[in-house]
């Protein structure tokens, strides 16, 4: 049997005998997109829902399927080597398969707008619950003007500025300053940009927050905080839909780029960058160009690159003193 056949009857039969009602339901927003989102059990949409910023029902752009391996056998689909990464983009599918402790399948059918993410021991890695369906949203838009950048974004008054670059530089520090000072929150970790109306808009309602950051952000590392480890570094795994409240969870119109980086600063300083450099920042966080239209994710970063102007940025060392260099920052563009 061919794979597209194999993985599109694998899908339906998922959707139409394990995820039919009573399956859990939500409807979520993400980027443009309407999210329909369908999990096997209430376990796990406590797990992932969370993350996503919610939205009424109504025509789906994309559904997707969220069950484990007691919910449904999908071993016939993982590729050999079972502990070799893989992922396959084609124009009517997409498969990622993610090998390790607690090993995920993703899939996709572009032709029918279903996917599924299965986690094949039954739980998965800790930091996955922030940016849940990440490779799916990728994959999904890869025909639109939109693509999921590694990135965090703020704003004021429709105004985005967006921060790219490695982990460990001040993105969420700076995005969080900023969104407890009453700014839009766009994300911290990942969003959505859009190549052709320089629109940035939220993939989800989460943040990832370095465990030793958690002091200046008291009031947001709550109880129902998880701490991640599995990624290398421990994080708190923050869920900010109620914290920052949805009407301040949405994007606006790309203003700037901003390059953090550490020179010793006391408050932050910002200095011209050039275009060179935010392409060097982005490509190498953009661990998403692994997993397939590899011509296509690089052309469309470019381009948002080339939608605003580029500055480097040192954040300082007092978090409560971003807000109002950034808006001064942004007023004067």
């Amino acid at each position: 049997m061919a794979v597209e056949a194999l993985l599109s009857q694998s899908i339906d039969r998922v959707f139409e005998q394990v995820l039919a009602p009573p399956a859990v339901e939500f409807f979520a927003r993400s980027g443009s997109y309407l999210l329909r989102l369908c999990f096997a059990g209430k376990p796990l949409a406590d797990e992932f829902l969370p993350s996503f910023l919610r939205d009424e029902a109504g025509p789906a752009d994309l559904q997707i399927g969220f069950l484990t391996d007691k919910d449904a056998d999908l071993s016939h689909l993982i590729p050999h080597p079972p502990t070799q990464y893989r992922a396959v983009g084609h124009d009517d599918w997409f498969a990622v398969w993610q090998p390790g402790d607690l090993p995920m399948l993703y899939l996709l059918n572009r032709k029918s707008n279903r996917a599924l993410i299965w986690l094949a021991a039954g739980a998965a890695p800790d930091w996955i619950a922030s940016r849940p369906a990440l490779p799916i949203m990728y994959a999904f838009s890869v025909g639109t003007p939109w693509i999921a950048l590694h990135s965090a974004a703020i704003g004021r008054d429709g105004k985005i500025l967006l921060l790219l670059g490695e982990g460990r530089i001040g993105k969420t520090t700076a995005a969080l300053a900023c969104a407890c000072a009453g700014w839009d929150y766009a994300g911290d970790d990942y969003v959505y940009a859009n190549t052709a109306n320089a629109k940035v808009e939220p993939l989800y309602c989460s943040a990832r927050l370095r465990a030793d950051m958690a002091p200046a952000f008291a009031d947001l590392v709550t109880a129902p905080a998880q701490i991640s480890s599995s990624d290398g570094e421990p994080r708190y795994e923050l869920r900010l839909g109620a914290e920052i409240g949805p009407d301040r969870i949405k994007g606006g119109s790309l203003a700037a780029i901003l390059l953090p980086r550490r020179r010793g600063a006391m408050q932050p300083e910002f200095s011209p960058a050039r275009r060179f450099d935010a392409i060097n920042a982005m490509y190498t966080s953009m661990t998403l160009m692994q997993l397939g239209w590899r011509e296509v994710m690089i052309k469309k970063v470019t381009t948002v690159i080339g939608l605003a102007p580029v500055f480097f940025v040192d954040t300082g060392q007092r978090p409560d003193t971003i807000p109002g260099a950034f808006a001064e920052f942004l007023d004067r563009l």
